[in-house]
């Protein structure tokens, strides 16, 4: 083989390993580039995801604390006086479908959906009973006694509703150990050992 053409070869052979490294480099720095923009929306979505469930949480309380203040007002108002209750769900109605999508435990899931059910349960007995009240407040002034004892059921199933939903909604914020939502439920803020425990074990109630 003469000079040149030994020459021609290796520059031949250089030039494809050249070709090979050229594009082996280009995929590698292709690829680390998709996983930093893959990394980085999926934090996105994690903060997201985060800020949700903290708007949520803030509804669990408002919810938590309006059956407390329901529950109560059971015990205080007059035979005829009207209670009014600030129940709501459009906080998770707004961010149900993005919570949903981006929560992969199906637990904290279901356990949120179970509690904003039962918040709409309660307003809907709530409203059943505003209106039995408005229906036979007469009669009840009256003091029929038949009347009388269905209002006093009434009351009852919504006294226990209200508990119930009290008693969920503290659960779900001591679960999650917010400091800043387990301070307007008025909960302590657990010890480190007290997480041991069970969730029904750990609800300051």
């Amino acid at each position: 083989m003469s000079v040149w053409q030994a020459d021609f070869l290796v520059q031949t052979l250089a030039g494809i390993v050249g070709v090979f490294v050229g594009v082996w480099l280009a995929l590698v720095v292709e690829r680390r580039r998709d996983e930093r923009v893959q990394s980085q929306r999926e934090q996105e979505r994690s903060q997201q995801f985060e800020r949700a469930r903290h708007t949520v949480l803030g509804s669990v309380v408002k919810n938590t604390s309006e059956s407390g203040r329901l529950r109560k007002r059971v015990d205080t108002r007059k035979p005829s006086e009207l209670i009014h209750t600030n129940l709501e769900v459009a906080v998770w109605d707004a961010v149900r479908a993005q919570f949903m999508e981006a929560c992969h435990d199906m637990d904290e899931r279901v356990r949120f959906a179970q509690f904003f059910d039962g918040v709409r349960s309660l307003q809907a007995f709530f409203d059943f009973h505003r209106d039995l009240q408005l229906s036979i407040a007469g009669a009840v002034d009256d003091e029929d006694p038949e009347l009388h004892a269905i209002l006093l059921d009434a009351d009852q199933r919504l006294r226990d509703l209200s508990e119930e939903q009290r008693f969920n909604g503290v659960l779900l914020i001591t679960d999650f150990r917010e400091p800043v939502h387990q301070r307007l439920l008025g909960l302590e803020a657990p010890k480190s050992e007290d997480w041991k425990q069970e969730p029904s074990d750990r609800a300051h109630l």
